[in-house]
């Protein structure tokens, strides 16, 4: 029923905390397998999904040449033989009931092919209220916020043959360029609780990986709407303000990284 899309690079550390998370759901039994995408690691990731997992028929390891984590995604979804598509990156893990209570969503709506979860204990409550439960999002809604994060969506797999997979000549925003897509075809639902940890629990900026570089991020947001403007997607009065906001957004994620930085040097 679900494949599980893990893009595993340099991340021996980690690997084996996100698979068991996947492992640990209280409706296991809705996964259909478990691909870990080995993106060309230089540690031990490969070797040490293969030891681990040997005797789960579950775990399945795809390894390629290293080519960014949108072409590892992309593979893995590719070689997918479920009906749905759960993402989850190799530093992140699920909340036991993760799964159920996304499913549940589903069974009660139809329409849904795209739901995702709040993520390290926020509680968001944005967009068009659903049920007591469960909101969604229109592209509009989207562009003011890029929700919600990649590990929590569960996405059907036809999806992908409408809308296209990651463009894997992004190395930032790719998600928000391919919410994007799918969010001009389908809204995207979210459960309004935390089922997921990601990276740790940190900020999901301004720390470590590719959302350390703010001006990638921002220029890779700026890409995405540019090209849904030219598409005539959105219009010029809304695309004049998305800019200035998202301006104020990067120069405000550099101000709060710097304050985070001269704490961390003062302990």
């Amino acid at each position: 029923m679900i494949s599980v899309v893990i893009p595993a690079y340099n991340c021996a550390s980690t690997i084996g905390e996100s698979i068991d998370s996947v492992l640990s759901q209280t409706r296991v039994d809705l996964v259909e397998e478990i691909l870990v995408v080995n993106d060309g690691s230089k540690d031990n990731t490969a070797e040490l999904v293969e030891k681990l997992y040997s005797k789960d028929t579950r775990v399945k390891l795809i390894s390629k040449e290293n080519g960014g984590v949108s072409t590892a995604r992309n593979a893995g979804i590719r070689a997918a033989k479920g009906k749905w598509i759960a993402l989850l990156d190799s530093d992140d893990v699920w909340l036991p009931e993760k799964l159920e209570k996304q499913w549940a969503e589903i069974e009660n709506n139809k329409d849904i092919v795209f739901i995702g979860s709040n993520r390290n204990k926020e509680d968001l409550r944005y967009g068009t209220k659903v049920n007591d439960h469960l909101y969604k999002l229109d592209l509009k809604q989207l562009l003011i916020k890029t929700w919600p994060h990649t590990s929590t969506a569960l996405i059907r797999r036809d999806v992908f043959d409408t809308v296209g997979y990651y463009n894997e000549q992004m190395r930032y925003s790719e998600d928000a360029e391919l919410w994007n897509r799918i969010a001009l075809k389908y809204p995207l639902y979210y459960v309004a609780e935390s089922l997921e940890i990601a990276g740790g629990s940190k900020v999901s900026f301004g720390v470590s990986g590719l959302s350390a570089n703010l001006k990638g991020m921002y220029d890779g947001s700026v890409r995405n709407l540019r090209d849904l403007y030219k598409k005539k997607e959105i219009s010029a009065s809304f695309y004049a303000f998305l800019r200035a906001y998202y301006w104020a957004k990067y120069l405000r994620r550099i101000c709060i990284t710097g304050i985070n930085k001269k704490r961390q040097g003062h302990k």
